[in-house]
């Protein structure tokens, strides 16, 4: 499962989508499936249900990166909290964390790629340049792991 995370009304807040929508164009093979959504917590949970490798594409704002940074994050990086962030909602380490503890087949393997953003909160369709110009390297990043895990693309 290749999901993008974001909002394409919200500025850079879209870069996952932008970019994970530029790889489902090239990638038709049986055992890749691709969403595209907003959502997080037990949303995400459902759809990572299933699969043993994902691949999440988002964007963050730490304010310690150069705007337009391509970062990989391993999931232990999130480990953080095994809490609820609200009561109406879970962070995604407690969403892994609960599916496994429900016997739920959950990816064993992750891997999360993340963007510094400059803005993710004005209403603004498209990201600004630096982000703009991370998505060819995310594209080519997501392609190049599936191409390790599957070969042929277009299987």
């Amino acid at each position: 499962m290749i999901i993008g995370l974001g909002n394409p009304i919200l500025a850079d807040d879209g870069v996952g989508i932008f970019a994970v929508e530029k790889v489902a164009g090239q990638v038709a093979h049986p055992l890749v499936d691709f969403h595209c959504c907003s959502l997080a917590g037990f949303e995400l949970l459902d759809m990572l249900v299933g699969y043993q490798r994902a691949v999440i594409v988002d964007s963050v704002k730490t304010g310690k990166y150069p705007v337009g940074q391509v970062m990989e994050l391993e999931t232990a990086s999130l480990m953080t909290t095994v809490r609820l962030a609200s009561v109406h909602d879970i962070n995604l380490a407690t969403a892994l964390e609960l599916g496994r503890m429900l016997g739920l087949e959950v990816p064993s393997q992750i891997v999360i790629y993340v963007v510094e953003v400059a803005d993710n909160t004005t209403f603004r369709e498209g990201c600004c340049p630096a982000v703009a110009a991370a998505v060819p390297v995310l594209e080519k990043e997501v392609l190049k792991l599936l191409t390790e895990w599957h070969g042929d693309l277009n299987a």
